[in-house]
This record gives structure tokens, C-alpha cells and sequence, in this order.
């Protein structure tokens, strides 16, 4: 062998000696069991039977039913009913907004009278019958307009008795005798209806006074007294 050749074998052998080694690929990883945990495993069979039960509930819910009162015939406002005006009709069991009167309520409700007009079909409810219509034979309702000076400052309430006493013109002297008034019961108190500063109170009077006491609330000179609360 040359000394060319062995200087060359020499060079080889150091370059080899310094070279950095790789690294042995990592050896393949052992398999590690899940931990179970109890809590997550009671949690989600409880889950599992909460789902059964209310799938359960929603099937036989659905066909359930009770009997309710229905209008068979167009009934007037005002007029009395009868059982004959009435029918069962089964009604989905659930949660519903109307308040729909049972079937065997109807000893009830017959002899009452239609609190509105009442259309073939529709279901009756609470609000669709009253014993008998305001205001009974013989009384009359009448609207009186009033500002905050013609009235206490006490609120005026549906049931309230009162009087509608005729005030003297502004300005004028106070009358020498008891003022024209008439007992009455309010009825209702609005407060939708835009007059100003006014409120209008309706009262039930006696039928014989209600064209006086119009009269008098035309001309805007009333005030009103509350005798007793609630007494209506």
C-alpha cells in the first residue's frame, strides 16, 4: 500500500471517529389503559335513563286527552245559555293559555248569559260567560270626565261608591242649598283614553237619573266623592 493511500485511510478513520452519532429511534410506546372514572360513568347512565323516561312521558302524554265545553251554535251577546247550546270536545292535555270551562262543569254555566258573542266552534272560556250582563235592568252606566281637582287624590276604584256632585261655575259663588248629587258605583276607571289632564270614570247609576247626570258631565262642573271603598 502507498503512504498516499494510508494517509487517505487515516483522514477517513478520523472524520468517522468526530462525526456526530444520531440518536436510536425511540422504541415503540407501551399501551396505557384508561382510568375509569366512576362519577363520569354514573353521570352519563343517569343522563342515559333521564332521556328514556322523558321519551317515555312524551309518548303517552300525546294522546291524552280531557273534555272541555264547546259552542255548537252561534249564541248572542247577553243571551242566556242553555245545555243545548253547548257540547263536549276532547282537548289535548298540556300546557295551554286558555281557560277552557271542563265538560262536566256544565251545570254550572247553564242559565248564565254570553258575556259576548259566541261563534259556533270556538271553545267557552271563564271570560265568555257572566251571570248577567252589566248593567242589570234598571241601572244604566254613564261616563264622567274629570280632572285632578274634581276628584280625591285617594284612587278611584271599580267598586268604589260615590257621588256625582254638580259644582258651581269657576269662580262662582258656592250654592246656598245642597248641590245637586247622585249616589253611583264606579264600574270602571280608564286609563287608555287620552283627554288630558282628565280621567273618565265610569259609574252605574239608576236608570232614572243617568240622563241628569250626563247632562251635568257634558258641562264639565262635577266632582266626585267616595263614600265608601270597595262597597260596590
Amino acid at each position: 500500500m502507498s503512504s498516499g493511500t494510508k494517509v487517505a485511510n487515516q483522514e477517513q478513520h478520523v472524520r468517522s471517529a468526530t462525526r456526530p452519532q444520531r440518536p436510536a429511534p425511540p422504541g415503540p410506546l407501551k399501551p396505557t389503559r384508561a382510568r375509569r372514572r366512576p362519577a363520569l360513568i354514573a353521570l352519563g347512565l343517569a343522563l342515559v335513563a333521564l332521556s328514556v323516561l322523558a321519551s317515555v312521558y312524551l309518548t303517552s302524554s300525546l294522546g291524552e286527552t280531557y273534555p272541555v265545553l264547546a259552542v255548537n251554535k252561534d249564541i248572542p251577546r247577553g243571551t242566556e245559555i242553555t245545555a243545548s247550546d253547548l257540547a263536549p270536545v276532547d282537548l289535548p292535555t298540556g300546557p295551554t293559555l286558555l281557560q277552557a270551562i271542563p265538560a262536566d262543569q256544565l251545570d254550572q254555566i247553564e242559565g248564565q248569559v254570553a258575556a259576548a258573542d259566541l261563534k259556533e266552534g270556538q271553545l267557552l272560556t271563564r271570560k265568555g260567560v257572566v251571570p248577567e250582563l252589566s248593567p242589570p235592568s234598571g241601572q244604566s252606566i254613564v261616563g264622567v270626565a274629570l280632572a285632578p281637582n274634581q276628584m280625591p287624590t285617594t284612587p278611584v276604584q271599580a267598586g268604589d261608591a260615590v257621588r256625582v256632585v254638580e259644582t258651581p261655575a269657576t269662580g262662582g259663588e258656592p250654592p246656598v242649598e245642597a248641590p245637586f248629587a247622585i249616589a253611583a258605583t264606579v264600574v270602571r276607571v280608564s286609563t287608555d283614553v287620552a283627554l288630558g289632564d282628565q280621567t273618565v270614570v265610569d259609574v252605574q247609576v239608576a236608570s232614572s237619573n243617568a240622563a241628569a247626570l250626563a247632562a251635568r258631565a257634558a258641562t264639565g262642573r262635577v266632582a266626585i266623592v267616595i263614600d265608601a271603598v270597595g262597597a260596590g
